[in-house]
This record gives C-alpha cells, structure tokens and sequence, in this order.
C-alpha cells in the first residue's frame, strides 16, 4: 500500500476514532448533566412545595378560629340556631337566607376555596356552593366536634382534588356550629410547577406508584408537613431528546470537518513525504543503472541519515568489489596458468620425443635420420601450431572486453542468427555426410521491451549456443534442430532459451560445462562456454543447463532489460569498442 494511502486510512481512522470517543463521551456527560438537571428541578420544586404548604398551613391554622370566637356572622348564625334550639329546619327562614349569602362573601375574603357553616347535626347552613345549602354531611358533623389545630389532608373526592381543610366549633347552652374551611392543593403545585417546569400532581389513594421511562423523569415526594400527602413530579425528555439531537448533529458535522481537515493534513505530509522519498528512490535507480555517485537525501534528517547510509553502503560495496576484483584476477590467472601449463605440456611430450629421436639417428649417422627428419619436423609443426591455437584462444578469453551497453531489439538479434544458421551455406554437405535433411533453427518470439546490452556480445552468445546445438544434434541425428524461444519475466527481465534434439550433454560433463578448457569435442578448445558464461554475467543475468524431457540440451539465459546493476559493472571508465570496418 502506497505511504499517501497509508497516511490518509491512518488519519481518517484517528479522526473517526477520536471523533466517536470524544461524541460519545461528550453525548453521556451532556445526558447525565441534563438528567441531573431534572433532578435538580424536581428537587427545586419539592422545596418550594413545602415551603409553600407549609405557609398555608400556618396562614390557615390562624385564620378561622378568631371568627368562631367574636365574628358577629357566627354569632348571629348561633343565636338563631340556638332560638330554634339546635334544629336548622326550625330556624327562620329569612335568616336562614341571610346567613347562606354571607358564607361566599366570608369565603372569597378568607381566599379559601371552599366555606361551610355547619350545624351540630351535620347540616349545612351556608356555603360558597350554594348547591350544598340544607344538605347533611356527617363528615363535617364528626369534624366540628374535633378539637381544632392544624390543617389536615382532605382526599380528592369523586370529580375533585386534595385540600387543606381547617376548622373552628362554638358550643354554647348545647347548641354547636361550626365553619369549616378548605384550599386546593392543586393552584398551588400549578404555580410552584410552572415556576420549575415541573408537572406536580396529587397522587391518588389506591392508584400505584408511576415511574419513569423513556417519556418523562418521575418521582414521588413526601410532605412530613402534611400526612398522607404524596406528589407525583415529572419531567418530560423531549428537551432531553432534542438537546441530544441538536448534539449528535453538531458532532457530526463536526466529526466530518475534522476528518476533511485530517485527510487534507494526510494528503499535504504523504506528499511532503513521498517527495523526498520518491527523488531519493529515483536517484538510487540512477545509481543502480548509471555510473557509481553519491545521491541526495532532501527533506528531513531521516532522510539525509538515509542517503548517507546508501552511501556509505556504496562506498563499501564498490570498495569490496575491487578487493573481490583483484582476488579474482589472482586466482584466475592461476587457474590460467595451470590450465596453459597443463594443456601445453600434452604438446611438448611428442616434440621432445621426436627430437630425442632425431639427435639419437644423427648421433649413430643412421640411414633412417633423412626419412625419419621429415615426419619428425612435421610432429613438431603440428604440435607448435596447436600450443599457438591454445595460446590464442585463452589470449582472446582473458582479453575479452566489458560490454558497451545500448537499448537493443533482443528479437532483431536472435532472428539475425537464427536466419544465419536456418540452413547450411551453398556449397556445404548437409547433415549427416549425404541425403540428410539440413539443419532447422525456429524463433519464437513474445513481445519484450528493448534490453540494454552490448550487440555484438549478445550475437556471439547466441552463435555458440546455436553451433553447440546443431553440431550435438547432427552427430547422432539426420534431422538436427534447434529452437529459440524469447519472452518476458517478472522484475523486468527476459529469458532465451536454446534448446536442440541432440545428445545432451554428459553426466560426468554438468558439472564441468561452463569451466575453461572443459570440452567433449574431439577438436574443441572448450572456451566458448565459458566465454558465454562471462558475457552474461557481465550484463548481470544468469545461464543454466537441464535435459529436456525428451532429450537435448536446454540453455536458458536471463537478462535484466535495464542492464547490469552497479555491481555488476566493472569499475573505472567503460571500454568502448568500436564496431565494423572502423574497429582497428
């Protein structure tokens, strides 16, 4: 994967990443913060409910007392009950009248919700409901015989809601009356819930406790003021929900600015990166495939520690190359040495035997010296010739030159050589000695890209590979034949493979084949091998031998299309040869 692409999934995962820990966190503090402030409400509203109640509690404790007292209105309304002896029905109906119209005055100037005179037996004389007038509630009978004191909890009756009822009693000569006065509790949790927005409403007897959910926050409150008193507080979630809303909303965009601004920061540093990065890998392919320098490292320090080391590693490699070099020479002239020693000393055993013999003939004046002078002076030429041939040839492998690189058609080449060898000269016997069918060469060629390689060298590769074949082919065959097959590899390479319906080479010869001097030919000098050998190598490929499954020999060579790497190319300034008629 790409540094660039590399840099923006990182950036892009640490935005996402960062953006989901910082929402989420964000979103549960901003949920428990807005749940805390639904309890804070609540609590708000449970404080200012009491307080409230417990300010009408003490107002209404104090306020009806003082008018069962010495209020003229419940004086007047006793003196007539007790004139009718305690029986409201035996009272005098304009009094009665009179006094159930005064009641509602009494109650809207006492602010209470609810006012009743009541007789001894439960009878109510005047009320602000004058639908209750003449009725009889033994509730109210039982009550005004209880000592007064305290408000107490009225339950909601059917249709209606919980008060806070109070009352007063004046007995005297055994007649009783009493007032009895109430508050809804509901304009009270009203006001003091809308002040918190909080919904308070009395619970009712019976009815179970409600709790909360994912609509609103519930909670029940006690009042130790008032018993029996319970109050069902809720908060609705909508805010809660839309805040959170507004919240997710706000954290993506958010979440999608940061990552744009995160991508665009990735793209800007890949690219300051990869710039430096890029000329530094351009200038080590330069290297690799040009004349040994130094390169550049621009971009930061990694970078110039980078280049440095590249550097040095060159500086290192090429150093070693040329000790490896000059240790190579060493051992190959050696090798040179025992090679010529060993392949001259064949040579001279019959030259000395030829001149031991001639100078024994001419010692002993024998007849036989001008007969044998002739044959012996003819071994001598013979051998003398062939030492010069030996001579000349590993002369002409230890000269032979580094190649002079150029972009070459590799195809163009092959059918040069292959079109040279397709069949024999005019003039020349064919394969076999008579009647044999001339020798065959084929090319099959894939496409490739030119190859930086040295023309002639190439050419001469080729030309022994393709001899070698048909001249192993056509000793044991009338139909001798030999295949070239040019493609492309991987890593920008090429492979040519020589393959003939010969013989094959020898077991006891694989492990010799590419050695100096190492030959199976009667007449060969075994060097074209080895020169094929070096000249790959030096374009820094590979050559190998197998046996073909159906016998032959196959000759594979891989070459490298941008030419040797540095390495592999001799040190110092190239020799370059000249070509044609102009070569010297």
């Amino acid at each position: 994967m790409p540094l660039a692409a590399r840099l923006l999934l990182a950036f892009g995962l640490v935005a996402i990443i960062a953006t989901a820990f910082v929402g989420v966190t964000l979103r549960e503090a901003s949920r428990e913060v807005i749940e805390s402030g639904f309890a804070d409400r609540i609590d708000a509203a449970h404080a200012g409910v009491r307080q409230q109640l417990a300010w009408e509690a003490d107002a209404l404790r104090d306020l009806l007392p003082p008018l069962c007292r010495h209020d003229t209105f419940v004086d007047k309304a006793h003196v007539e009950l007790e004139r009718a002896k305690g029986d409201p029905d035996a009272m005098d109906p304009g009094s009665r009248i009179a006094i159930g119209r005064q009641v509602p005055s009494q109650a809207k100037a006492l602010r209470l919700d609810e006012l009743s005179l009541v007789a001894g037996n439960g009878a109510v004389l005047g009320a602000e409901d004058g639908a209750r007038i003449g009725a009889r509630d033994r509730r109210l009978a039982e009550l005004i015989k209880a000592p007064g004191g305290a408000p107490r909890l009225r339950p909601a009756r059917a249709g209606g809601e919980p008060s806070l009822e109070v009352h007063c009693a004046l007995t005297d000569h055994g007649v009783t009356l009493g007032l009895v006065g109430a508050r809804r509790i509901g304009p009270v949790l009203a006001r003091i819930g809308e002040a918190y927005d909080v919904r308070l409403t009395a619970a009712r007897e019976g009815q179970p406790a409600p709790r909360s959910g994912e609509a609103e926050v519930v909670r029940v409150l006690h009042f130790p003021e008032i018993p029996g008193l319970d109050v069902v507080a809720s908060v609705s979630r909508d805010p809660l929900r839309q805040a959170l809303g507004r919240l997710d909303r706000s954290i993506a965009l958010t979440g999608a600015t940061v990552l744009a601004i995160a991508l665009a920061i990735a793209v800007v540093l890949a690219r300051s990166l990869s710039r430096p990065l890029v000329a530094l890998a351009r200038e080590t392919r330069e290297v690799m495939s040009g004349a040994p320098r130094r390169v550049e490292g621009r971009g930061g320090r990694e970078i110039a520690d980078l280049a440095a080391a590249f550097n040095a590693t060159i500086d290192e490699l090429a150093a070693m190359r040329k000790r490896l070099a000059a240790t190579e020479r060493i051992a190959a002239r050696r090798e040179v040495a025992r090679q010529i020693a060993h392949e001259i000393k064949n040579p001279l055993a019959p030259i000395r035997a030829a001149v031991e013999t001639l100078r024994r003939l001419r010692q002993r004046d024998d007849p036989a010296f001008d007969d044998y002078f002739e044959e012996a002076t003819s071994t001598v030429l013979d051998e003398v010739h062939r030492i010069a041939n030996i001579v000349t040839e590993f002369t002409r492998f230890a000269r032979l030159p580094p190649p002079n690189l150029e972009p070459v058609d590799l195809v163009a080449i092959a059918r040069g050589v292959v079109t040279l060898h397709a069949a024999p000269a005019s003039g020349e016997p064919t394969a076999g000695g008579t009647g044999g069918a001339a020798p065959r060469v084929e090319l099959v060629a894939d496409p490739i890209p030119r190859v930086s390689a040295d023309r002639d060298q190439i050419i001469q590769v080729l030309t022994n590979l393709v001899q070698n074949g048909l001249d192993a082919a056509a000793a044991v065959r009338r139909d001798p034949r030999v295949s070239v097959t040019i493609g492309p590899l991987p890593s920008d390479r090429v492979r040519i493979v020589v393959r003939d319906n010969g013989p094959g080479v020898a077991e006891e010869m694989v492990p010799r084949l590419f050695e100096p001097y190492a030959t199976s030919k009667e007449k060969g000098t075994g060097l074209g091998l080895a020169i094929a050998q070096r000249i790959v190598f030096e374009h820094g490929g590979e050559i190998s031998y197998r046996k073909a499954q159906k016998g032959g020999a196959v000759f594979e060579i891989w070459l490298p299309v941008a030419g040797p790497p540095l390495l592999e190319k001799p040190l110092g300034e190239t020799t370059v040869r000249p070509r044609g008629p102009e070569a010297p």
